[in-house]
């Protein structure tokens, strides 16, 4: 078992490379928003269906 945390234990505790990194704190900022973007745009469509 130990032989195996020896192995891998470096790439789990390895650093986020910069594209990686940016990638991640983008997604940290555009994930919300996208998801509530698209509940908005379902619910309006609903409203919108439901009243004609």
């Amino acid at each position: 078992m130990q032989e195996i945390c020896e192995k891998m234990c470096p790439i789990l505790t390895a650093a986020e490379g910069f594209v990686t990194g940016m990638a991640a704190k983008m997604f940290t900022v555009a994930g919300p928003v996208i998801v509530f973007g698209t509940l908005a745009s379902v619910i309006y469509g609903v409203v919108l269906m439901l009243t004609k």
